[in-house]
């Protein structure tokens, strides 16, 4: 009996030397003594590069990966520019398709995700080569379309920081964009899609429009490769940035001034007239008539670029000023339209021989229907008047 339990328990001993049967615990003084903790299993890190090639191919193309796909793309490119490189690993066009699908998600406003991928296209920007004018194009309008016409996302925290954290990232890209493409044709686009934002019926949305417009055009200035724009789109974009000088709203008729001071002190840069550090123009003011100062500085843009704007800028001035007369939307709009075609032409003061602000305006809102009907028409816009069958 003593010699069989001896012989199994020599081959229970033989059995747990091999490795075959996991030794039991021993008890002692009827505890169970801890069995000591395993090893901490290392994580795998992927090569950022790497994960971001099997996103393009579709290997981790999924939704919980776009948030990491956007942080792995920034990642690359920080580590690049640390070590002086200009280009990057991966296809920089298919990439910035990529970012344009992720941010077309966000149909209502700019959340965490969006916020990430215009940070991600700002990185990818300073990397040759430049992306193509349609994909530029492309994400500049989704981007200003949720940042200023938008709202911070619903998985977005409440608040005015949201709010300046989308307005500052729209910023940065914006910045980073015109700085891989100086021309003066990309600063022309972007600052005419802001401008079509200047013209809104919410006055928080012009706000943030004029705001950025202004931010654009002094970033540019400071560019070293940067030209003014020598085409007819000058005269255009002038009156777009020059109707928000009629605007209700005195913050945004404050920083529509600084923005058209910027301009025109670039203009006469370009035109070896005036060092860069010149102060901006004086605005005039009439205190007995604070109502005034709006249509004054209407008036004061036509005299100032009048001397300084080509014949093709001169006249796209004006039909983009006859544009806004004959527009069906916001009586402030088509009034600053008015006095800039009149102010361009030297016969704005006509329109202020009124003392009193509602002479001046009923005065307008007549002479807006004549010119709407094609009646009373100076001979100098002529050319410009729609064909009526009347």
């Amino acid at each position: 009996m003593y010699g069989g339990s001896r012989r199994m328990f020599q081959r229970l001993r033989a059995i747990f030397s091999r490795g075959r049967v996991a030794p039991l615990a021993l008890k002692s003084l009827g505890r169970q003594e801890a069995a000591a903790p395993a090893p901490a299993r290392q994580p795998h890190k992927r090569d950022p590069a790497d994960f971001v090639e099997g996103y393009l191919s579709g290997i981790h193309k999924v939704r919980k990966q776009r948030i990491n796909f956007l942080r792995a793309v920034s990642g690359v490119c920080k580590a690049r520019k640390a070590k002086g490189l200009t280009t990057l690993p991966f296809d920089k066009e298919a990439v910035g398709e990529e970012i344009k699908a992720i941010m077309e998600e966000d149909f209502f406003g700019a959340g965490p995700l969006s916020l990430q991928a215009m940070d991600t296209l700002g990185d990818i920007s300073r990397f040759q080569p430049p992306l193509s004018k349609g994909l530029r194009t492309a994400v500049a309008g989704w981007a200003l379309q949720l940042v200023v016409n938008g709202t911070p996302g619903g998985d977005s925290p409440p608040g005015q920081g949201a709010c300046e954290a989308a307005e500052e990232g729209l910023r940065k890209m914006l910045q980073e964009l015109l700085r891989e493409d100086p021309s003066a044709s990309h600063l022309v686009g972007l600052l005419e899609r802001v401008a079509y934002w200047m013209q809104s019926g919410r006055v928080a949305v012009r706000a943030r429009a004029v705001s950025l417009s202004s931010s654009l055009l002094c970033f540019a200035s400071g560019l070293p490769s940067f030209q003014m724009p020598d085409d007819a789109a000058l005269g255009h974009l002038l009156v777009q940035l020059a109707v928000s000088l009629a605007d209700p709203e005195a913050g945004i008729r404050a920083q529509a001034r600084e923005t058209l001071g910027q301009l025109y002190r670039m203009l006469l840069c370009h035109q070896g007239l005036r060092k860069k550090n010149t102060r901006e123009p004086r605005w005039r003011r009439d205190p007995g008539q604070p109502w005034k100062e709006g249509y004054l500085h209407l008036v004061q843009v036509g005299e100032m670029f009048r001397e300084h704007l080509t014949t093709e800028q001169t006249q796209a001035f004006l039909e983009a000023a006859w544009d806004h007369v004959l527009r069906l939307g916001q009586e402030w709009v088509r009034e600053g339209g008015l006095f800039l075609l009149y102010s361009l032409l030297g016969r704005a003061q006509e329109l202020l021989e009124e003392e009193e602000e509602d002479d001046v305006k009923q005065n307008l809102s007549a002479l807006l229907y004549q010119l709407w009907r094609g009646r009373e028409v100076p001979p100098e816009v002529q050319a410009l008047l729609p064909k009526t069958d009347e």
